[in-house]
C-alpha cells in the first residue's frame, strides 16, 4: 500500500493533517461515566511518596489533590517535584527506544540488567487510575488547586487522539477488575504521557508531545502524542500470540449521500460480535474535526440507535466516539449499531475534482484493534450533477438516480480497509474469463494508455493465480488520483498517481503499445504479454498493489508489528513478476537494491518496529520504515526461496493463501506452516533476522 501519502501525513505537504476532534465534544444525556471531573481537598506532601503501576514508578512531593468523578477516587492532580521512572523488558525495542528518546527529549536510557529504564522529572501531573487502590497518602491541608488544575485541564485538551476517560468507562463498565492507568505529566515546555491500559489493547506506552512544526493558526497550540516505547501486557508478539480481541466488527453497511463536493449526510451500520461476556462500554475512531489548509471541517453524530430503535448513550470528541449499551453485551450474541451523522467532512486534496474517504482513517466507527475488522461489505453512495463514484467490492449498480448518480456494491469475502472516493471520473473497462478490469480516468476520456494499463492488470492478476490461488475479487478497479508517486490498493481496487499515465511519452509511442495490446487479444495470449513502459516503475507498482489482494485483503496482519505480511510479501511477489518479465537482470538489480535498502536500515530496528521508530528528519523515519518493510522484508523471502527452490518456495505462498484465506495471520504461524511442509526448524531464522537485526546472505 502507498508509502507516500503515509509520508505526507507526517507533515511533508499534507493536504489533511491529522489533528482531529480537538473541538467537537458531544453526547447524548447523560453518559455519567464520563462526568466533569471533581476535586477534593488540596494537601501536602513534605516527604517523598509513591506510586507504582506496570512498568512505571512516581515519586512526589508537594501539593496534590484527589480526582472524583461521582464522588469517587479516580486518581491525583499533583503540583510540585516529582520523577516518573519507567523500565522497558521488551527487548527487541530497546534500539527503538534507545533512538527516540535521543531523537525527542534530553533524556538518555540507562540500562540495568535486561530492562532500559528512563527517569523523567516534572512540576505538574494528572493521574488517573482504575482497578488498583489509590495510595493513602495523608498529608496536612493546603491551598486549593482548582484553579491551577483547570489550566492544566485546559491545555491537555489540546492534545489530539487523548481521551482518558474513554479508557477509564471501559475499565469500570467492562472489566472493574483489571488495572488501568494514565499519567499526564508537565516539566515547563515538556509533556510526557504514560498509559497501562489494561483493558483494551493490553498495552503499555510512554509518549513525549510534539507540536506541529511552522504551524498554520488554526493548529497553533494543538498537539500530538510522539511514541518513545511500547510494551505488551499479557501476550508476546514474538510467541506468534496477539492482543486478546475483545469483540468483531463482522458487517459494515453504508449509505452516504452527498449534498455537493463538501458535504454528505452518512448512515452506517455495523454488526458487532462480542467475545467476551459484559462488555458495555465501547471506543470506535471517528472523525469529529479535521483539518484542512483553509478551514476546519466537522464530522457530528445525529444519533446512534440499536437494532430496534432505542436510542444509545455516546459521548464523541477528538476523533474518538464512546458508547454505552443500555445493558452488557453477551458473548457470541450479535447486535447492531445504527449511526447517522453528516458534516462537511468531504474534503478536495488541492481543490481538485475528487473527494476521498480514505483507508485506515475514522469516516466509519473503527474499533481501536485491527484484529476486531473483518466485515462483509455492503455500500452505497449517491452524488450530484457528473461525480461517479468507487467502493470496495463487486457492482450491485450503477445508475441514476433521480438527481442523483448512484453506486451500490456489496462483497461476498470479508474485507478491511473500506474506502469511498467520489469525483469526475470516465470509466473505461475489459472482461474476460469471469473477471472484469476497469479504468477510470481524472478529467479526461480514456486513451490508449487505458489499453496497456487493462492489460497490466490482467497480466498481473493471471500471473499471481498461478501460485496464489484464484483472484479474490470479480471486478478490479483502477482509479486515477491528481497526485504523484504512489499507489495504494484498498479491497478490489488500486488507487495510482497521474504520473503513472504519463510515463509513456509519445503518441506514436501509445499507438504502437496498443496495436501489440490488440494482436495479444486477437490471439488469447494474454499470458507473456510484455507491452513495455517507461515505469515509475509502473509495472513494480502494478505488480505490488494487486499482490495486496492476496497480501492484505485476502490474508490479513492483527497489527502493525505483522505488517511485512502484506508489504514484504507483495514486494517479493511484484518482484518475481518482474523477474519472468524481464529476466535476471532485473531480477538482479532488485536483489542488490533489497540488499542495500536492508542493510542501511539494519542495526536501527527489527522488521516488526519498523512503525514505532522515530526520527527528527522525516526523510529519515519514511526511509527506515521503507527498508525494513520493503527491503529488509523481501530480503528475508528471497533467502528462504533460494534456500528452499522454487516448488517449496511457492507451495508456501500458496497454503498461506490456502490456509489463512479470510483470517489474521503472525508471522510465527508462517514459519510454522513451512516448517510443516519442510520437516525443518525456522526459529533461528525468525528470531535472528526477523525479531533481531541480522541479514541473511544471498547467494549471486
Amino acid at each position: 500500500m502507498s508509502t507516500t501519502r503515509w509520508f505526507r501525513i507526517l507533515g511533508l505537504g499534507s493536504l489533511l493533517l491529522a489533528c482531529h476532534g480537538l473541538w467537537g465534544d458531544e453526547a447524548t444525556a447523560p453518559f455519567s461515566a464520563l462526568e466533569k471531573i471533581q476535586m477534593g481537598p488540596a494537601h501536602t506532601e513534605t516527604q517523598e511518596v509513591s506510586l507504582s503501576v506496570g512498568s512505571s514508578a512516581i515519586r512526589f512531593s508537594g501539593a496534590w489533590s484527589p480526582l472524583l468523578q461521582n464522588g469517587k477516587p479516580v486518581g491525583y492532580y499533583l503540583k510540585g517535584q516529582g520523577t516518573l521512572s519507567y523500565s522497558s523488558s521488551f527487548a527487541p525495542e530497546h534500539p527503538v527506544f534507545t533512538r527516540n528518546l535521543k531523537e525527542w527529549t534530553p533524556l538518555k536510557a540507562v540500562k540495568n540488567g535486561e530492562t532500559l529504564a528512563v527517569t523523567i522529572p516534572f512540576k505538574e501531573a494528572r493521574i488517573f487510575l482504575g482497578g488498583s487502590v489509590l495510595p493513602p497518602w495523608e498529608g496536612p491541608g493546603s491551598a486549593p488547586l482548582e484553579d491551577s488544575f483547570r489550566q492544566f485541564e485546559q491545555r491537555w485538551n489540546m492534545v489530539e487522539h487523548h481521551v482518558p476517560l474513554h479508557l477509564l468507562a471501559m475499565q469500570a463498565a467492562n472489566a472493574p477488575w483489571k488495572t488501568v492507568a494514565n499519567m499526564d505529566l508537565e516539566d515547563g515546555g515538556r509533556r510526557w504521557i504514560f498509559q497501562h491500559d489494561g483493558v483494551d489493547q493490553m498495552e503499555e506506552s510512554l509518549s513525549c508531545l510534539r507540536s506541529y512544526p511552522n504551524p498554520r493558526a488554526n493548529l497553533k497550540g494543538i498537539f500530538f502524542k510522539q511514541l518513545l516505547s511500547r510494551q505488551y501486557l499479557g501476550w508476546d508478539p514474538r510467541k506468534g500470540q496477539i492482543a486478546p480481541t475483545h469483540f468483531l466488527l463482522t458487517a459494515l453497511d453504508v449509505d452516504l449521500r452527498a449534498k455537493d463536493k463538501r458535504n454528505a449526510d452518512m448512515v452506517v451500520q455495523e454488526t458487532i460480535l462480542p467475545l467476551e461476556d459484559g462488555l458495555q462500554v465501547f471506543t470506535f475512531n471517528l472523525w469529529s474535526a479535521l483539518e484542512t489548509e483553509e478551514d476546519t471541517r466537522v464530522l457530528r453524530i445525529k444519533e446512534i440507535r440499536d437494532a430496534e430503535g432505542n436510542l444509545i448513550e455516546y459521548h464523541h470528541t477528538r476523533d474518538e466516539v464512546a458508547l454505552r449499551l443500555p445493558a452488557a453485551a453477551r458473548r457470541g450474541v450479535p447486535f447492531t449499531l445504527r449511526v447517522e451523522y453528516g458534516g462537511d467532512f468531504l474534503i478536495q486534496p488541492d481543490n481538485d475534482n475528487y473527494w476521498e474517504l480514505p483507508v485506515g482513517s475514522g469516516w466509519y466507527p473503527a474499533p481501536n484493534n485491527m484484529a476486531s475488522e473483518w466485515y462483509s461489505f455492503h455500500g452505497t453512495v449517491r452524488t450530484p450533477g457528473d461525480w461517479i463514484s468507487f467502493l470496495p467490492g463487486d457492482t450491485v449498480r450503477r445508475e441514476k438516480d433521480g438527481a442523483w448518480n448512484l453506486l451500490e456494491t456489496r462483497t461476498k469475502l470479508p474485507i478491511c480497509f473500506a474506502t469511498i472516493l467520489a469525483g469526475k471520473y470516465y470509466l473505461d473497462e475489459e472482461s474476460h474469463d469471469g473477471l472484469t478490469v476497469r479504468v477510470a480516468t481524472y478529467g479526461f476520456k480514456p486513451g490508449a494508455a487505458n489499453t496497456v494499463f487493462k492489460a497490466q492488470a490482467f497480466n498481473v492478476i493471471r500471473y499471481y493465480e498461478r501460485f496464489l490461488g484464484p483472484f479474490p475479487f470479480k471486478e478490479f478497479t483502477i482509479v486515477e488520483k491528481n497526485d504523484w508517486g504512489y499507489g495504494q490498493a484498498p479491497p478490489g481496487m488500486m488507487y495510482i498517481t497521474r504520473d503513472a499515465f504519463e510515463q509513456i511519452q509519445s503518441a506514436r509511442q501509445l499507438q504502437a503499445l496498443a496495436d501489440q495490446v490488440e494482436a495479444l487479444k486477437r490471439t488469447g495470449r494474454w499470458i507473456g504479454a510484455r507491452p513495455s513502459m517507461k515505469t515509475m516503475d509502473v509495472r513494480h507498482v502494478f505488480a505490488h498493489e494487486i499482490a495486496h489482494q492476496y497480501w492484505g485483503i485476502t490474508v490479513k496482519m492483527p497489527n502493525l508489528l505483522e505488517q511485512w505480511v502484506t508489504e514484504s510479501f507483495a514486494d517479493y511477489c511484484a518482484g518475481l513478476f518482474e523477474k519472468d518479465y524481464k529476466g535476471k537482470s532485473l531480477w538482479d538489480r532488485n536483489l542488490a537494491s533489497w540488499g542495500d535498502g536492508a542493510e542501511s536500515a539494519r542495526f536501527k530496528a527489527p522488521i516488526p518496529l519498523a512503525n514505532d521508530i522515530s526520527y527528527t528528519d522525516t526523510y529519515d523515519t519514511f526511509y527506515t520504515r521503507r527498508n525494513l518493510l520493503y527491503n529488509k522484508g523481501p530480503l528475508l523471502l528471497a533467502a528462504l526461496h533460494q534456500e528452499q527452490g522454487d516448488q517449496v518456495f511457492l507451495t508456501w505462498l500458496k497454503s498461506i493463501q490456502t490456509n489463512f484465506k479470510g483470517k489474521f495471520v503472525t508471522t510465527k504461524q508462517l514459519f510454522n506452516l513451512l516448517g510443516y511442509i519442510t520437516k525443518k526448524d525456522f526459529k533461528d531464522f525468525y528470531d535472528e533476522y526477523f525479531w533481531d537485526m541480522g541479514l541473511p546472505k544471498l547467494k549471486r
